[in-house]
């Protein structure tokens, strides 16, 4: 049986504003290594381990709750997270030359120097999204090589109104399950309706610069359940853990 080994994670970040949402772009790459083997049936990849704390102080509610979850085994279909189910049947589509326009970021198939795989070379003209997934498998097994995985989480907070103040403190820890390398970050974010946009607080941090907020006054309350409600997965085809 072949091995997986992840061999580097990356991260980076921008600004994301709308109309509607104030926050960033946290752009993670997996760069995941199949070594294969005579012997031995695939090995699937190590599962995704996106673990996030969640802290959010509600000032007009006087109310702050917290919440922690590995945020793939929480909600693997998430628009965020989805392409970690989808890497195979993307990396495809992507080599065929069809990539996604709604999809958060990319996977993409690399043969052992590390160079996209062209279709040719993995099989030319599968319309079926588990026949699509199962090319990858095959090609992986038999030539090595592996897959480079991005993940563009975009964690915002919504336009304040109706004198609305909130704090949002997220403490990311990703990586996969099993060890290897992870990568490490904060966003805290203070948005105020009372006071003008240039003086709201976007702060992101490439390593966990802070691990708290003061929640002085504030009443202690359960997560929302739109939060921490876990999501039952339904895979279909090619889609898997």
């Amino acid at each position: 049986m072949g091995t997986w080994t992840l061999q580097s994670v990356s991260h980076s970040c921008s600004a994301h504003d709308t109309g509607e949402l104030f926050g960033n772009h946290y752009v993670v790459d997996f760069k995941l290594r199949y070594a294969k083997s005579t012997f031995g049936s695939y090995k699937e990849t190590p599962r995704l381990d996106w673990h996030e704390v969640i802290m959010m102080n509600d000032h007009k509610a006087g109310e702050h709750w917290e919440f922690t979850a590995n945020m793939y085994e929480h909600n693997p279909l998430s628009k965020t997270l989805e392409v970690w189910a989808k890497r195979y049947v993307s990396a495809y589509q992507r080599a065929a030359g069809r990539v996604d326009p709604l999809m958060k970021g990319k996977s993409v198939l690399v043969d052992a120097r590390g160079q996209q795989v062209p279709i040719d070379k993995i099989g030319k003209g599968i319309t079926d999204d588990q026949k699509q997934a199962n090319a990858v498998r095959e090609y992986l097994q038999k030539n090595g090589g592996g897959l480079d995985i991005q993940i563009d989480d975009i964690p915002s907070i919504n336009i304040p109104k109706n004198n609305e103040h909130k704090e949002r403190l997220l403490i990311f820890d990703c990586g996969v399950v099993g060890g290897g390398p992870r990568t490490k970050a904060i966003q805290y974010l203070d948005v105020n309706h009372a006071v003008p946009k240039a003086n709201w607080v976007r702060r992101f941090d490439l390593s966990w610069t802070m691990t708290g907020m003061k929640t002085t006054g504030l009443k202690v309350v359960a997560a929302p359940v739109s939060v921490s409600a876990p999501r039952a997965p339904t895979f279909f085809g090619g889609e898997c853990w």
